[in-house]
């Protein structure tokens, strides 16, 4: 996070350095350029500790006034160059511009905040104003360098001011330290917080969710007591075992009859969503000839389609010498996502094309069975919804029967079964459905 002040950082003691190799050798310089470069290199590392002040505050930089501050300074040094101008002039003109970054700087560390890393901050701030000292004590002396009166002095100002430029790197590594470890109790602190807010948020969704789940479950096994008399009453009627019905009351019996087993269906659905979120969902695994399943499967799904309709086809891609091999799975469960694949297809394809079922062999592991219908097709930006509970994929409005949990309940079933479920659409084209159904470790079992 403050990476950017802490980069700027790192040129200050960079350039202090380089400031101080040239320094050390300076009296065995017979021309001055190199002395004029090191005190290019003293400014320019108290501007960028200056820079990196304002990084790590967060405050606006003025680039274009650093930047003409500093080519004034190269400008006066190029003329001082010329006129060959003593080592007095040269230190005040190197006070003189080294003074404002370093003020600038003390002034943006005391804008930090005390509450959180006082002690570090004020550290900082004490070792860079050092350097004010410093240069105060040599405009007290007039930059008398020479004056054998004040030796011992400016050797000491000499050695303090180097000493300072260390503690003051000091001071902004542990400055940097200090912030981060309070950055980091802060997050802390935020993740604590947020943790105990996740924990309320998902204990109350938890008590809505099992509310839900017991609110379903009462509410469909008291409708189904009654709805299992309407549908016993409504088919003994169809039957005639109360006599003869004309046409009008036997359209008005089949209605109801129609309904009352819609809405059980949904009944049921809704009873099994519930117990596989709940876990008591019963999955009992067997080997099964697959084929042979199918085989059982088609007259209730030529029922779904119309007993008298041909829609639904049938293609059986297994060779004759696999079709024989053991499927590990739940018969019913199976049945039950075949079923609703094929009243989908009947529900959202077009009424006169047709329905086909293929069975496959898919891969070493899997036998693969699918429904495609030539119907409305699904939209991409649907596909993430299709498996969703109580998600119907865009036909909400529609005037299409059901409540959406369908394919969210072959989803989980399969998973259960170790199998695998997916889909492809085009829209305006159809959709197919597929399961993959994993194939037994065991050999072969009859298929009749």
């Amino acid at each position: 996070k403050d990476i950017d002040g802490i980069i700027w950082w790192c040129a200050f003691p960079l350039f202090r350095l380089v400031y101080s190799v040239i320094g050390s050798d300076s009296v065995n310089y017979e021309d001055q350029f190199f002395i004029y470069v090191g005190n290019l290199a003293a400014v320019l590392s108290d501007t960028f500790l200056l820079i990196g002040c304002l990084k790590f505050i967060g405050q606006p930089i003025n680039w274009k006034l650093i930047g003409g501050y500093l080519i004034l300074f190269v400008l006066i040094c190029c003329y001082k160059y010329s006129i060959n101008a003593e080592l007095p002039e040269r230190t005040k003109l190197v006070v003189v511009f080294d003074l404002i970054p370093i003020i600038s700087s003390i002034m943006v560390l005391f804008r930090l905040p005390n509450t959180k890393y006082a002690l570090e901050k004020y550290f900082t701030i004490f070792w860079v104003s050092m350097q004010i000292a410093v240069f105060s004590f040599w405009i007290l002396i007039n930059f008398e360098f020479n004056n054998r009166d004040y030796g011992i002095y400016i050797l000491f100002s000499l050695t303090f001011i180097y000493v300072s430029h260390i503690f003051t790197t000091v001071g902004l590594i542990i400055l940097t330290i200090a912030r981060r470890r309070s950055q980091l109790r802060e997050e802390s602190r935020d993740h604590k917080l947020l943790e105990e807010e996740l924990e309320k948020t998902l204990r109350k969704a938890q008590d809505a969710n099992d509310e839900k789940t017991k609110f379903l479950t009462n509410m469909s096994h008291e409708l189904r007591t009654p709805l299992n008399a309407i549908i016993g009453f409504s088919e003994s009627l169809k039957l005639s075992y109360y006599g003869e019905l004309n046409p009008k009351q036997r359209e008005y019996v089949d209605n109801i009859h129609g309904g009352g087993e819609l809405l059980l269906k949904l009944i049921t659905d809704l009873l099994d969503l519930s117990s596989i979120e709940e876990g008591k969902m019963d999955i009992l695994l067997e080997e099964v000839n697959l084929n042979l399943l199918i085989e059982k499967t088609l007259p209730l799904l030529r029922e779904i389609v119309g007993a008298e309709s041909d829609r639904l086809k049938i293609h059986n891609e297994i060779s004759d010498s696999k079709k024989s091999c053991a499927v590990y799975i739940d018969q019913i469960r199976t049945k039950q996502i075949l079923i609703n694949f094929v009243s989908n297809a009947v529900k959202y394809g077009n009424p006169d094309s047709d329905v086909i079922l293929t069975i496959s062999d898919h891969d070493e592991h899997y036998f693969r069975v699918s429904v495609k219908d030539s119907g409305r097709g699904i939209a991409p930006e649907q596909y993430e919804n299709i498996f969703k509970p109580f998600n119907r994929a865009g036909n909400e409005k529609s005037n299409i029967e059901g409540i959406g949990v369908g394919l969210s309940i072959a989803r989980k079933l399969i998973h259960e079964m170790q199998g695998n479920i997916d889909f492809i659409s085009t829209v305006g084209e159809g959709s197919e459905f597929w399961i993959d159904i994993p194939k037994s470790k065991q050999h072969q079992l009859p298929i009749s």
